[in-house]
């Protein structure tokens, strides 16, 4: 019997799975009718939370002949992706492969306010999602660039602020029947979408779209990618109707969490920012949503709502401090899954004020050791993110994406990629190699 390590290289297995033998020789492929069962999985051990059983799942496959196990639909679609890599094979042995998830929040953000990418990029970015096993799509939705999504009573909003991004570029915005068809198409491929609309900062959209919004004059337009330029004011009765009519309006995209920024507000005084930050998220809760946010806002948190950590530079003792009450942490460094850092110095888009990011960094860390003194079990998740400053085109993405979303991916679903790296690098595709 070969080893699990040895299984996984030459099966070219993405994300690894958990637990792989291999129990016959090879046989020519052919396509064959898949035995489904729905049943529970007696190898998981008891204390297995319900929703990684939900997404655990049998692969055995006898003579050449698949059968598949698990106890619900997520856990069926997980060795469905399985069984369609081990296929593109010409060959494939007989075998045994026992998987589920590390974490539940498996994702991936993308910002489509700098740029814009519209519902036929996303469905295919939400493809290469499902077959790398992530589960959550975050959308940056605004920015100091543009605004990117339709908010009923405040049409302004993409009237004025939807037609420009960085440089100067076509603009462009969701509306709510593409952001719904996204909902479907998104929960077909078992993704979650979380919406985000950042606040207070990173609002220079809203501020030039809502003239309201501005204690002075109401801004131009802004095609640059500096950050901490703009703020809500919290003294201005157009500041709350604003909170609630966004807030509210993506309650209908929010059941997996609602996003409400927080980050990089340079212009905004600490205990306003507070206040801001307290009353978005309260017009999350009034909805039923958890809320989420970046670190700069883990104090407004409470239990079962997310903290999503990116700016290592930054002192963690507030994220401990949330996670300690109840806050899960989504994992998001921006040296390891920030996609939007260039792989090399001399690559001819990318930012670098996080570094550089090979494959190689994209894979070999353990998100548990990301904030230091919290116990593992707050780990909820790990998300990848691509900022989109210096990324119009489609192809500019998935050069940005692949394969280091693959390598971040395996993290996810794995729990560490520490010491993996000749096992990823044999089995990623050659095509993907950087």
């Amino acid at each position: 019997m070969e080893s699990n390590e040895q299984a996984w290289i030459d099966l070219s297995l993405i994300p690894r799975p958990w637990h792989i033998e291999i129990t016959g020789c090879e046989h020519p492929w052919a396509e064959r009718p898949v035995v489904v069962h729905k049943t529970r999985l007696d190898e998981l051990p008891a204390d297995t939370p319900n929703w990684q059983r939900a997404e655990a799942y049998r692969l055995e496959i006898t003579e050449g002949r698949p059968t598949i196990s698990a106890e619900s639909e997520p856990g069926l679609a997980a060795a469905r992706r399985t069984l369609r890599q081990l296929t593109a094979r010409e060959t494939v042995p007989d075998l045994r492969i026992a998987d589920r998830p590390a974490y539940e929040w498996r994702g991936l953000n993308v910002d489509i306010a700098r740029h814009f990418f519209g519902p036929d990029e996303l469905l295919r970015v939400m493809d290469i999602m499902a077959d790398v096993g992530l589960n959550r799509l975050h959308l940056h939705l605004s920015d100091d660039q543009g605004w990117r999504i339709e908010i009923p009573g405040l049409p302004e909003l993409t009237e004025r602020s939807s037609h420009t991004s960085v440089g100067g570029g076509p603009g462009g915005y969701l509306t709510r029947a593409q952001m719904d068809e996204l909902a479907r198409a998104a929960e077909d491929r078992g993704i979650a979408l979380i919406p985000e609309v950042d606040v207070p900062g990173h609002t220079t959209a809203a501020l030039h779209a809502l003239p309201g919004l501005n204690p002075r004059n109401t801004p131009d337009v802004y095609e640059g990618i500096e950050v901490g330029i703009s703020t809500l004011t919290e003294a201005l009765p157009e500041t709350e109707r604003f909170l609630a009519a966004v807030f509210e309006g993506l309650g209908r995209y929010g059941a997996a969490g609602i996003h409400i920024g927080g980050d990089e507000c340079l212009l905004t005084p600490p205990d306003e920012f507070t206040r801001l930050v307290a009353r978005a998220a309260h017009h999350v809760r009034k909805q039923g949503h958890p809320v989420i946010a970046w670190q700069e806002a883990a104090p407004v948190l409470e239990a079962g709502e997310y903290v999503q950590v990116w700016d290592e530079r930054q002192d963690f003792a507030e994220v401990a401090e949330a996670a300690a009450r109840g806050v899960g942490i989504i994992a998001s460094p921006a040296t390891r899954a920030y996609l939007d850092m260039k792989y090399t110095p001399d690559d001819p888009i990318g930012l670098t004020w996080a570094g550089t990011t090979s494959v190689r960094e994209a894979l070999e860390w353990d998100p548990k050791d990301l904030v230091a003194g919290v116990e593992p079990g707050a780990i909820h998740g790990v998300e990848a993110c691509i900022f989109t400053e210096t990324i119009e085109t489609f192809d500019q993405l998935t050069y940005m994406l692949l394969p280091r979303l693959a390598a971040v991916a395996e993290v996810a679903w794995a729990g560490s990629g520490i010491g993996q790296w000749d096992s990823f690098s044999r089995r990623i595709a050659v095509t993907w190699r950087r």
